[in-house]
């Protein structure tokens, strides 16, 4: 089964800020909650600057990663269906503003004639297909194919192209890059280690550095899926 390496953009994501009413940003500082279980959100957010990794507790109080938002990227959709996200948890992962508004304001400005309903939609399909993307490779990736697919997709998605062509990404843990992979942390640091040994990635509390366009050429030897841009 062929799998790609990212989700396919037709075109770019809608702008959300810029639909949405203007509300005042509040600012938090990296590793600051949002919410989380034990104070749970009724809000829906928008990322005006930094970025946010949103988690969500599976069986055995295991975290997942859901998410790693970044600007205009919307998150605490949960409560558009009158559902309080009780095991989610939202953390700014850098320092970030962020914006909020009620359920109620956005499904009443949704209904009004303009684009923000469109854009919404929108939003959700692209989170829908995003996650398509992770079950597939999880269902048939051996884990240091989904560790080199993951790294690529995230690096696209959250990173900053640096002179040198390599990519700058935030300083994802192992544990949280374990998170979003589906494996354990020791598994994921023993694959860290390979790929920084083999030249594809340097790594340390202050960030990631990915050669994406070796660690890609890399994946195409090992990997029967199809690549296609990283967006």
């Amino acid at each position: 089964m062929a799998i790609p390496l990212a989700v396919a953009q037709a075109k770019p994501p809608a702008d959300l800020l810029a639909l949405l009413p203007k509300t005042t940003p509040v600012e938090y500082r990296r590793g600051q909650l949002i919410y989380n279980a034990a104070q749970p959100s009724d809000r829906v957010y928008a990322v005006a600057e930094g970025k946010v990794i949103v988690t969500r507790t599976a069986k055995a109080e295991k975290q997942v990663v859901v998410n790693i938002c970044r600007p205009p990227e919307i998150f605490g959709e949960s409560a558009l269906v009158n559902r309080l996200a009780r095991g989610e948890q939202a953390m700014v992962l850098e320092n970030a503003r962020v914006m909020s508004w009620t359920a109620a304001e956005i499904l009443e400005l949704a209904a009004r004639p303009s684009h923000l309903g469109m854009a919404l939609l929108e939003a959700l399909v692209r989170r829908e297909a995003e996650l398509t993307w992770r079950m597939e490779s999880l269902a048939v990736d051996t884990i240091h194919l989904r560790v080199a697919r993951s790294l690529i997709r995230l690096s696209g998605r959250i990173g900053t192209r640096q002179e040198d062509g390599s990519t700058r990404m935030a300083p994802l843990t192992h544990k949280m890059l374990s998170q979003y992979i589906g494996s354990t942390r020791e598994i994921v640091t023993h694959h860290m280690v390979e790929f920084r040994r083999m030249g594809y990635l340097t790594y340390s509390r202050h960030g990631i550095v990915i050669y994406r366009d070796a660690l890609i050429e890399w994946l195409e030897k090992n990997s029967s899926g199809v690549l296609t841009a990283a967006n």
